[in-house]
């Protein structure tokens, strides 16, 4: 009977056993502590996860009121300690439990995280956004310089600040950070031909031809942003400027009717201004203006500017 006795005894002791072998991490130890601000004051609802650099299972409890938080029923060894809370910098530490053995309470503090520069950029540029539409113009250059100080990275700004100047009409200044802008990226083809026609338009020409020039065609994507430079240096009764560009569009992007439509317009314009004793220049103009209508109309027979094409052929003849 003795013998049997005993393994019962032994039989149950095993079977104990088996759940806290199935999950190795419990036990009789226990750790808590508190998580506090920088500036001392409770940090309520953080996540402090505790498991076992072997991966042998861990656990998860959360901080009360009064930043404290405990963890029962763990077995010892060296335990990893993760306390993490939105809106501050994550921490860990490394702690030995020990079962049956009273540990002192795990004090940490969290740090504040940085604020995510992206989202602090938004934010600025969109209230300067709201000063520039007031026309409030110095209110507006003061938030994209503080930007533009604290994040120097991000010289995208230079396009805000350009944008605001241009609204302003201090157009030398924005010609200056439409440059500086290029100098960070000297492989935006947009940006340079908008700050060549500025150039031109503002009463640098040459400067302005010199850094259209650097363009590389093969780099712009469609017809619009030739055609688009053009538009402005025809508003800006600068027709002969303006026709280089309707001829790269052309190059480039033979299918664009819009780019023969205003290679049209600014050929019979320029063919109609010009001097008496140069008359054949003149009559190659309006031809060649001529040949571009006709040929838009047959890309583009129902487009908005068709009437106008027809109108002006007419004329012609």
């Amino acid at each position: 009977m003795m013998k049997r006795t005993v393994a019962i005894i032994v039989l149950a002791g095993l079977m104990a056993a088996a759940p806290a072998w199935a999950q190795g991490w419990r036990g009789q130890g226990r750790v808590a502590g508190k998580v506090t601000d920088e500036a001392g004051k409770p940090v309520e609802a953080a996540t402090v996860k505790l498991f076992l650099p072997s991966g042998n299972g861990g656990m998860e409890v959360k901080t009360d009121k009064k930043g404290e938080w405990a963890a029962g029923g763990i077995g010892r060894g060296s335990w990893q300690i993760d306390f993490l809370k939105d809106g501050f910098e994550p921490r860990r530490v490394a702690v030995n439990v020990e079962e049956l053995a009273r540990m002192p309470p795990i004090e940490i503090v969290l740090k504040k995280a940085a604020a995510d520069p992206n989202q602090v950029i938004a934010e600025e540029l969109k209230k300067a956004a709201g000063l520039v539409g007031e026309k409030k113009f110095a209110e507006a250059q003061a938030i994209y310089a503080d930007l533009l100080g604290k994040y120097p990275q991000a010289f995208q700004l230079e396009l805000s600040i350009a944008r605001a100047y241009h609204m302003e009409g201090a157009h030398d200044k924005e010609i200056e950070h439409l440059k500086k802008y290029i100098e960070k990226d000297p492989n935006n083809v947009e940006i340079k031909l908008l700050t060549g026609s500025e150039m031109i338009q503002k009463g640098n020409p040459d400067e302005g031809r010199a850094l259209l020039a650097t363009v590389d065609d093969s780099q712009v994507k469609e017809a619009a942003v030739f055609v688009n430079v053009g538009i402005n240096l025809v508003n800006q009764n600068k027709a002969k400027d303006a026709l280089p560009f309707f001829e790269r569009a052309i190059a480039r992007f033979p299918e664009s009717p819009d780019a023969y439509y205003y290679r049209g317009l600014s050929e019979l314009q320029l063919g109609s201004a010009v001097r008496p004793d140069d008359q054949v220049e003149g009559d190659r103009l309006l031809k060649a203006g001529k040949a571009d209508l006709e040929k838009f109309l047959q890309m583009a027979p129902t487009a908005p500017e068709a009437e106008l094409a027809k109108k002006l052929l007419e004329q012609i003849k």
